[in-house]
């Protein structure tokens, strides 16, 4: 079977076990961290401690960071990856379907194809016979 398949192996469900009690394991020591107060932590001898105003900027931070992401660096990321305007590729590419290579039938639907670009723009905006 290939590394790269997304089916579950045992190797795979194990990470996963662990990940899932690991993470459970973070929420519940952050969260204690957050809603315990101060003396409580230290009469039981956890005496150093973050302030709690990380409690609430580390997920803000990271919210923020995560909005940035998603709203403008992903989008610019993909914006370079498009081809220019001039670029053959944006018209055809290897999946295309000339017209030319379609047998054309007078009945029943019309096999699929892409149009070209010239007799689209053609039907769409010049006006009656030009």
């Amino acid at each position: 079977m290939s590394q790269s398949t997304p089916a579950p192996t045992p190797s795979r469900a194990n990470y996963g076990f662990a990940l899932y009690l690991g993470s459970y394991t973070v929420f519940g020591i952050y969260v204690i961290w957050a809603f315990v107060p101060d003396d409580l932590l230290h009469s039981v001898g956890l005496t150093y401690w973050p302030q709690k105003y990380w409690a609430l900027a580390v997920p803000i931070h990271v919210l923020v960071t995560l909005a940035l992401f998603a709203f403008c660096f992903y989008p610019a990321i993909n914006l370079t990856l498009i081809p220019p305007m001039n670029d053959n590729r944006i018209i055809y590419d290897e999946f295309s379907i000339k017209p030319e290579n379609v047998k054309i039938s007078t009945k029943g639907i019309p096999a699929v194809c892409d149009l070209p670009l010239d007799e689209v723009c053609k039907n769409l905006y010049l006006r009656g016979g030009d």
